[in-house]
């Protein structure tokens, strides 16, 4: 008898190991189950039909300074004069090149355009950079004639703003 005891004995500890393992691969598979479950809820499984875009990487930027202007305000007011120092921004060298050399046109062209600028239209924040954005369109304009450049050139930078 004390032979047959010791082999129920042994039978329960093997069966009791086997549950505890059978119970440990349950578990196992339950959180497996809800991981991916979690995963395909929240939109981390997309079917393999998502498409990787890679955005164009853009060039580094390109400035070219342009000469010290400076201007007389045709009215009385606070300030009589406007130095201006700018620069121009493009990402590609030959548009920097189509400035340099219609330089003579577009410093005209820059002039003039100061010329008739007011004092109280340039005083404010606003006033600037519609006046930044007045020259960029009025050089864009001179390339696209002049070098049939369309486009390129992409900012006017003001380096330098006095009045007095």
């Amino acid at each position: 008898m004390a032979e047959k005891e010791e082999l129920d004995l042994d039978a329960k500890q093997g069966s009791n190991k086997k549950m505890i393992i059978i119970i440990a691969v349950l578990g196992l598979l339950l959180v497996g189950a809800s991981v991916a479950l979690t995963i395909m809820l929240i939109g981390g499984d997309k079917g393999g039909e998502e498409e990787v875009v890679e955005e164009p990487t853009l060039a580094q930027p390109i400035y070219l300074p342009l000469d010290k202007m400076v201007i007389n305000f045709t009215e009385k007011g606070p300030a009589r004069f406007l130095q201006v120092e700018m620069q121009v921004m493009a990402r590609d060298q030959l548009v920097l090149d189509a400035v340099t050399a219609h330089m003579p046109v577009i410093r005209n062209d820059l002039l003039v355009l100061l010329g008739g600028v007011k004092y109280d239209e340039v005083a404010t924040l606003e006033g600037k950079d519609a006046l930044r954005t007045q020259l960029l369109e009025h050089i864009q304009a001179i390339l696209a004639e002049h070098a049939e450049i369309q486009e390129g050139l992409e900012a006017v930078y003001f380096t330098s703003f006095v009045m007095q």
